[in-house]
Parts: C-alpha cells; structure tokens; sequence
C-alpha cells in the first residue's frame, strides 16, 4: 500500500501564521501612546502554532476518511538534526485527499534557518505508521521573508515600524532580544539619524512602586576586565556621555564591593584645564574626600621668628633676621601645617659672614613637652674677607607625617656673630604633599 503526498498542495503558510511563528508576535489594534515610539496598543497576542495543509493520494487516489498523522521538524532535507518533538494527529478528517491541521513546535523552532517537515501517517485499516517520502521545505510567506536573517524593516510610520511586547508577568523575561558576539559587536543598536533632538536608544519603565529602571545594563563577566553595566559616549565638543535628569538625584553611582578601592562615581578628564567631576552648586561628602598627592609650601619668613629669650640684641626688619651680638643667637618660630601632610623638604635661605655656620632645626613636640628632632640644614661658605648668600636643605627628613591631634611643629635658628660677621636668615620654605582638604 503506497501513500502519496501531492507536492503541488505540501504547504499553504498563510502570512499571518508565519508571523506567529518567526516572531511569536502580536496584533496590533489602532490605539496611540503617549510614549517616544510607541504607537498602537497591544490587543491580542497570537502564540506559536500554525496551520498547516496538505494533500494525501493512495494508489493515485485522493484519500478520504480519518487518518493520524506524525509530524517531525528537522534542519535538512535528509538526515540532519530534528528541532523540537514530535507532533502526533489523530483522527484528521482528509477528503479527497486535502487534510488540514494546526501544528506547533515550540516558539523556538524558526529561528531563521532553513525548516523541513517529514511526515508519519497511518489511516484506518493500517499496522502503523508510513512515513512519506521526501520531507517538504517550509517557505515563508513573501512578507515573511522580510524577517529572516540580515533584514532590514523600513517604513514611515507616526508609532513605531516594528514593535515586541512581552505580557508574561513571571520571572525575568524580554520582549526584544538581541545577542552579538564579536568583539565589537552590539545585542542591540538604535541609531538616530534626525537633525534635531531624538533618542538612539528610549526606555520607559512606568512601574510606580519597587526599583524600577528606564534603561538597565549590567555587564555580567566577573573577571578582571573593564567593563560598564551602561556606556554612553558624545562626539560633540558641547555633549554629554552620559547625562541625568531627576528631581532628587540626577546622577547616582554605588560600589557594591565591601572591601578594596572602589568609586561610586568616577569621572576622569584628559585636558589639563578640564574637571574629572565638576559642581554648579554646592558639593557635600558624606565620609573622607581624597585626591592623588599634591605638592604644597608653607614658608617661614624672617618676621615670624622671635629671640628665644629676653634682652636679645637683633635686628629683624620683616625680609631680615640678624643677631646683634655674639651672645642673641637663638630664634623660634611655630609652624603650622595641615594635619596628614607629609613633610618631603626643607630649605634655608640665608647670608653668612661668620666664621660659624648657621643652623635651622625643624622639631616636633608631643603635649608633654618631649621633642624629636625632624630635619635640619645648615650654612656654609662665610669666614674672614666675605659673606656668601645661599640656601641649603636636609638629607633626610624624619617622622615626615605631620600629626596635629597630639603634637606641635617649630624651628629653632641659631644665627651666630663673631668678629668676622654675622648670618642672617631670609625664610624657611617646607615642602609638603596633601591627599585631601584642610
């Protein structure tokens, strides 16, 4: 007994089936919305079946009476790969050999990709199931056709040319989809080529209770790449990378981790007048503000030093300190640096035409009196004939964290006279690196 599938009659798809098949996809009824690109409200949505027609023949004869029928979907016209299960049919009504019937493999199964459908029957009177030679190509209606791989939908549209709503409330789910996976590829693109204003990319969340998100990136590699959860980017000179708008918090940024350096928010800019993060208005911190060491000075001038005690002979006219005898050598003045600044220089300026050297000795003292010695320089060159002007610093600078809750900074000058000449002192300039406000 031979079964004949007549080919003439193999697939009738209408347009509207291979819609819901391609697309799972909705029909559109002729409501506007109130959002960017919108357009028509959803009425009713179609799932993944379609209809499927057919002609049997049995020794040249058209069949008539109810047969089953085992429907199987595979990626080639022989051998290949079956996509999604079998679908059994019992008891189709055939007349004069046309049968028709719904079939669904799943919203899955047309991805794009060539479909070929092998057919199983057996009507009454049969030990089992026959199955019919050759499978049969599914051809997608012409409209159809438009949404296979590399397509492009164009059209002049006041809503949208191409919409998906997805009204499953469970669960994470998707009404679009899209996957890259070159390097440099995008799941998905939205390009804006009017003049004026518009969106590349628009979300929309109207969801008025939990968190909800208008657009949501996550960047899922936990590894060491750098990645963003959202990037955004301007050409223009005037533009912004990425820009927000709200009544309470334009732009909000948090690092999840517990431990290491992270940044909430992190701004860089490559011009050396430009602003990493910049504030029109007020800036408050909620914790410490730091930034990357900066180099500062704080100096010392000839008016700050007073005689270490009384009766002192000296002459100091502000820009000049010098001993008027040989017994008013001693000169102190405080220093008053911001609290962790780190001390990494010192200098002293200064004239000698003594036969002795001069000295300047920078001290830290604890707030019972003990004191250490941090940092001293000295003068040179002066003696019999002459007086050499110049400046000198330390080799080494000690205890250089400057600590202002238990302690207190000075520098002691002593500033000798003898009979060849004296050396005054012009100032002490120290050089400090600060990594935050003071």
């Amino acid at each position: 007994m031979t079964f004949f599938f007549s080919k003439k009659f193999s697939t009738v798809v209408t347009l509207l089936s291979v819609l819901a098949v391609l697309l799972a996809g909705t029909v559109w009824a002729q409501a506007a919305g109130n959002a960017p690109g919108r357009g028509a409200a959803p009425q009713a949505a179609t799932g993944s079946a379609f209809t499927y027609q057919g002609r049997l023949d049995k020794n040249g004869s058209g069949v008539t009476g109810a047969c089953d029928f085992q429907f199987s979907l595979y990626d080639a016209p022989s051998n290949g790969t079956q996509v999604g299960a079998t679908v059994t049919k019992t008891g189709v009504s055939v007349t004069d050999g046309l049968f028709t019937t719904e079939l669904d493999f799943g919203g899955n199964a047309f991805d794009g990709e060539a479909r070929y459908l092998q057919i199983a029957v057996k009507c009454s009177g049969d030990a089992g199931y026959t199955t019919l030679s050759g499978r049969v190509a599914l051809n997608g209606a012409p409209y159809a056709l438009g949404l296979r791989s590399g397509i492009t939908v164009e059209g002049s549209e006041s809503g949208r040319v191409f919409g998906a709503i997805n009204t499953d409330s469970s669960g994470s789910n998707a009404a679009l989809y899209g996957e890259a996976t070159s390097a440099l590829g995008a799941g998905v693109s939205g390009w804006n080529t009017g003049s004026s204003s518009g969106y590349g990319v628009y979300g929309n969340n109207s969801a008025g209770s939990g968190t909800p998100y208008g657009i949501y990136g996550i960047a899922s590699d936990t590894g060491s790449a750098t990645s963003y959860g959202v990037y955004g980017k301007s050409n223009s000179s005037v533009g912004t990378g990425v820009g927000g708008i709200a009544p309470t918090n334009g732009v909000y940024g948090e690092a999840s981790n517990n431990s290491g350096t992270t940044w909430g928010v992190y701004g860089k800019s490559n011009s050396p007048n430009g602003y990493g993060v910049y504030s029109n208005g007020n800036a408050h911190v909620e914790g410490s503000l730091t930034w990357q060491a900066v180099v500062s000075y704080i100096t010392i001038p000839a008016a700050a030093f007073k005689p270490s005690l009384n009766g002192y002979s000296f002459s100091n006219y502000g820009n000049t300190l010098t001993p008027g005898d040989a017994t008013s050598s001693g000169y102190v003045a405080g220093v008053n640096l911001p609290n962790g600044a780190n001390i990494s220089n010192l200098t002293f300026y200064w004239t000698d035409g003594a036969t002795d050297d001069g000295h300047v000795s920078l001290y830290r003292t604890d707030l019972d009196g003990n004191e250490i010695l941090m940092a001293s320089a000295s003068t040179h060159g002066g003696g019999p004939g002459g007086s050499v002007t110049g400046s000198s610093g330390p080799s080494t600078i000690s205890y250089p964290l400057i600590d202002n809750s238990s302690h207190s900074y000075y520098i002691w000058a002593s500033l000798p006279l003898d009979a060849d000449g004296a050396v005054s002192l012009y100032g002490v300039v120290i050089e400090y690196t600060i990594e935050h406000p003071y």
